[in-house]
């Protein structure tokens, strides 16, 4: 694992220790009904917290797509596609993939795509949690 990946890590991690923190607070405050405008200040920075907490987990997908990449450059265009849509959008489900890699490529098949994220769960690259696919990290 590279610096900045570590680096990346840690700081989802300090983000995700403030906003567990920030909605313990809130819960409190809002069990004592006190001080109300503590409350509404809690709120505001929580979500301005959780603002970047998404990019940062969007980036740190990136980064694991990159290295699924470039170590084993024998994947097609689709499954780069997959692993990309995958990285940018989170968890879609195999119809959603398809929309996306069609949107890119101006066609896809369905059959095609499925067979390409059957291919990545076997790699161990793509997680299946129900009927959507996630990136495994």
């Amino acid at each position: 694992m590279s610096d900045i990946e570590t680096s990346l890590k840690a700081l989802n991690e300090k983000l995700d220790w403030i906003i567990q923190r920030l909605d313990y607070l809130e819960a409190v405050l809002t069990e004592s009904q006190q001080y109300p405008e503590v409350l509404d200040f809690l709120r505001s920075l929580r979500v301005g917290t959780a603002l970047y907490g998404e990019p940062l987990k969007t980036l740190d997908r990136l980064i694991s797509v990159q290295r699924l990449v470039t170590s084993s450059a024998q994947r097609d265009e689709i499954s780069k596609i997959i692993l990309h849509t995958l990285a940018l959008h989170g968890s879609l489900n195999l119809s959603q993939l398809t929309r996306e890699i069609r949107s890119q490529r101006g066609r896809a098949s369905r059959v095609t795509v499925r067979k390409r994220v059957k291919a990545l769960l076997q790699t161990g690259a793509v997680r299946k949690d129900g009927t959507v696919y996630t990136l495994a990290q």
